[in-house]
């Protein structure tokens, strides 16, 4: 028997299933106590976040708590293999004074001046952890938020299904988790419309993202903006980040999120704007054999 409970958290709905009706309440608080503690680490819309002091701090080193510390560790590997593409960590809108060499400017017609910042590391590459502190360059941005959200699938799930003895899921917005025995049938997470629900396999993630999630990834004012040619992407994995990261580049690089996808044995489905369904990796190969 499965029970299920809400709540919102990290600006999204969070649900959470147990396959011990008796823990739910338990499982509940756990959750909620660790969203609380991730908001405060990386929401923006906190006042009192923790990434702010990493703003205010202007390129200098700054103390951190240790979920800070994991969740960047996070975005920036996560980043670094989908090429930028999670928008994680980006360029700001200010340049930094050390890369006046490498500005270049250029002119639409007498006005307006644009000035491009042109520089040959990866704005991924340049953020630095150690010893507790966090040092992020002035003219780049960190956005955690949507890494908190599979931090908090992930973590939570495995806390709640280890300290309660139970099975679990974990759904975070668009990212689910599982721990634990699954239920009788398995876990059941629903995707989108044109695929239906898909089972979650135990100890695995899934995450699905939408061309509107793409569309609204925090952009700075030189950055391109993604055309991606299907409407949802799906992934199986096995942490909660990884399956987000893949069905992020999906969108942005499916020959790339492909090759990756099947090298690490994950599984996919995308959705494309005529509504045709692919879908490739061991599980949705099973997957489809069991449906026939």
């Amino acid at each position: 028997m499965i029970a299920t409970t809400s709540l919102t958290g990290l600006d999204t709905d969070i649900t959470v299933s147990v396959t011990e009706p008796a823990t739910l309440g338990s499982a509940r608080r756990e959750v909620a106590r660790h969203a609380e503690n991730i908001d405060l680490t990386v929401n923006r819309r906190r006042a009192s976040a923790e990434i702010h002091a990493v703003d205010l701090a202007a390129g200098t080193p700054v103390m951190v708590s240790v979920v800070f510390e994991q969740i960047l560790t996070d975005a920036l590997f996560h980043a670094d293999l989908t090429g930028g593409a999670t928008q994680a960590v980006r360029r700001s809108s200010v340049p930094d004074y050390r890369h006046l060499p490498h500005l270049r400017f250029t002119t639409d017609g007498p006005l307006p001046v644009v000035v491009r910042t042109v520089s040959p590391i990866p704005a991924w590459h340049r953020p630095r952890l150690g010893d507790g502190c966090v040092t992020v360059p002035a003219d780049v941005r960190i956005e955690l938020l949507t890494a908190g959200h599979a931090f908090l699938a992930d973590m939570a799930a495995h806390l709640v299904g280890e300290r309660l003895g139970c099975g679990v899921m974990v759904a975070v917005g668009g990212v689910a988790a599982s721990a634990g025995h699954p239920p009788l049938g398995g876990w059941h997470v629903a995707s989108a419309p044109a695929i239906g629900e898909l089972e979650l396999p135990q100890g695995h993630a899934m995450a699905t993202v939408s061309a509107a999630d793409i569309a609204a990834l925090p952009r700075g004012p030189f950055d391109p903006r993604p055309v991606s040619g299907v409407t949802s992407a799906t992934v199986v994995a096995d942490h909660a980040g990884t399956a987000q990261a893949a069905a992020t580049l999906m969108h942005t690089d499916p020959t790339r999120a492909r090759a990756w996808i099947l090298e690490e044995q994950m599984s996919a489905w995308s959705v494309d704007r005529d509504g045709t369904v692919d879908e490739f990796g061991p599980l949705a190969a099973r997957l489809h054999a069991h449906a026939a």
